[in-house]
């Protein structure tokens, strides 16, 4: 008999919540460790190899992590790691990983295409700004270069006169500011990094670990 959709989002909700628990109660009563580290700070991940297989997105307790909105459609068209797995860990809708099944050995990233399209969007000539500006103003001041201006109501940054220093990226205090680079992760997965708790469960199922 199929269930009704408001049961299924209920039980997700529940397993989310446990989650949530479990962490707590870790913080609470589990050994000091480095998620416990008050002085440490939720670092950028590494996406540059993202697959985008959602593992991530299945154990974050906080909801911080996005996988872009093609992921499904892409992954409903090839089918090459479901194939290639020696393990039957992906479920024949492509985009389902079986977290006890998975033993990380990688050869779904060999076959993966979504690296393969992530490599065809355009790299943006300077770095990138965000929504997360809060308009500070202050990475204007950090460029040697003069590139970056406040016109029209928001931050905007000079093609001709940007030498990629970085400068910018390092500096910025809301962490608004991506690399080239980074810009073009982010279209395939997304991290809010105010909403990370930094539990590390992410990278514990990671099938790259970064």
């Amino acid at each position: 008999m199929k269930r009704d959709q408001n049961e299924v989002d209920e039980f997700y909700k529940f397993l989310k919540t446990k989650s949530i628990l479990k962490l707590i109660i870790k913080n609470l009563f589990g050994k000091k460790t480095e998620f416990l580290d008050t002085n440490k700070r939720t670092e950028k991940p590494h996406l540059d190899n993202c697959i985008g297989c959602g593992l991530c997105i299945d154990v974050c307790p906080t909801n911080a992590i996005e996988i872009f909105k093609f992921r499904e459609i892409i992954c409903s068209c090839c089918g090459v790691c479901v194939e290639v797995c020696p393990n039957n860990a992906i479920e024949k809708d492509r985009f389902t990983i079986n977290a006890e099944k998975c033993t990380k050995c990688g050869y779904c990233v060999l076959f993966c295409s979504i690296p393969y399209i992530k490599n065809e969007i355009p790299k943006p000539k300077t770095p990138v700004i965000t929504s997360e500006c809060n308009k500070c103003m202050l990475c204007i001041k950090k460029c040697e270069n003069k590139a970056i201006e406040f016109k029209d109501n928001k931050i905007i940054i000079d093609e001709e006169k940007c030498k990629n220093c970085l400068k910018c990226v390092e500096f910025c205090p809301m962490k608004a500011i991506l690399s080239p680079e980074e810009s073009i992760n982010s279209c395939i997965v997304k991290v809010d990094i105010n909403s990370c708790i930094f539990c590390k469960e992410c990278v514990e199922v990671c099938p790259l670990k970064k």
